[in-house]
């Protein structure tokens, strides 16, 4: 993994893309039981379907040396029927890929969890953006992320403690940063470090399309920042925030000119259209029904982004240091 950084970070300070994509990011299925402010579906006019399994094989056979898989979309990725499917056809095309998604954590039931550790998945990440629950005295959250339940308390404290010692897959928090719930991401840290989860990410939150949400300044983002840092130490556990950057992150993203997801990523939208990430997923690139990833990933479409992308994503601080709105 530490190889796997530096030559990422060398990439990136040298501004010169991976042969293919590194890290390949399906959108699996855009259905959600969850309904949050923060999230731009509806507002990004994306349809709210699943892939087709068929589909999913025909994508993932094209991709043919990519390293990492994410299998989320913009919903919840245990809806999808195939799911397990999805996973183990990956690990069949490729032995040594690395699998990863992202839950809210309400359908991590004890079958579902079985399912998970039995599998080839490195990473489950838990989006959760607080902790407030109280079995004795249950508090309605402070925030505008996602929710946190008894149900999903109890279902993230399971997978934990039935992981086995060599603690796979990994689980890690990814918490959106809030100026109204400093609170509950301390009693979230605490929760995490005493039940083993394995790192927290802190997210800025993107509120270019979420009218009425606010989210801290950037002298808050680090006050926030060094409070959860501190904290968790005193849980041991690791908390990393990517708009924290120090001067050799800074260099590296030569000064906010430069993302440092699409050095090396891709999106592979419903339709099996490779796009340059999540918030570009209409940026259609090429199609893997048609052309392989390394043609798209070389050729003229992508070749142009690269060269406009400074104009195309102006408006997202998703990564950077300096904050937009």
């Amino acid at each position: 993994m530490i190889k796997d950084r530096t030559i990422k970070f060398l990439r990136c300070l040298f501004n010169t893309p991976s042969k293919i994509p590194v890290e390949a990011q399906i959108e699996i299925t855009n259905k959600c039981n969850f309904t949050c402010p923060m999230c731009p579906r509806e507002i990004m006019d994306v349809p709210l379907t699943n892939m087709d399994f068929g589909l999913f094989k025909e994508v993932v056979r094209k991709l043919a040396g990519i390293k990492d898989f994410i299998l989320t979309g913009w919903g919840e990725p245990l809806l999808h029927p195939n799911f397990f499917e999805m996973v183990d056809f990956v690990s069949s095309i490729n032995p040594k890929a690395r699998i990863r998604f992202t839950t809210n954590g309400s359908l991590l039931n004890k079958d579902v969890r079985k399912k998970i550790l039995s599998s080839n998945i490195e990473q489950v990440s838990l989006s959760i953006d607080g902790y407030s629950y109280d079995a004795h005295n249950p508090l309605s959250p402070q925030h505008n992320g996602h929710t946190e339940s008894k149900n999903i308390i109890e279902n993230i404290k399971a997978l934990a403690s039935e992981r086995n010692s060599n603690r796979r897959p990994a689980i890690v928090f990814q918490s959106t940063v809030q100026n109204n719930n400093i609170k509950g991401l301390k009693n979230l840290v605490e929760f995490a470090g005493k039940n083993g989860i394995d790192r927290m990410n802190l997210v800025r939150l993107d509120v270019r399309n979420a009218t009425g949400l606010k989210r801290p300044s950037i002298s808050e983002e680090g006050e926030i920042y060094r409070e959860l840092k501190n904290a968790g130490r005193d849980f041991n556990l690791p908390v990393f925030f990517i708009n924290r950057q120090g001067i050799l992150l800074q260099m590296a993203g030569h000064f906010d000119r430069l993302c440092f997801r699409t050095i090396d990523h891709v999106y592979i939208n419903i339709n099996g259209d490779v796009t340059p990430c999540c918030i570009l997923r209409k940026m259609k690139t090429g199609s893997l029904l048609k052309d392989d990833i390394g043609e798209i990933w070389q050729g003229k479409i992508f070749k142009k982004f690269r060269a406009n992308q400074l104009k195309v994503c102006k408006d997202c601080d998703a990564l950077k240091k300096r904050h937009h709105h």
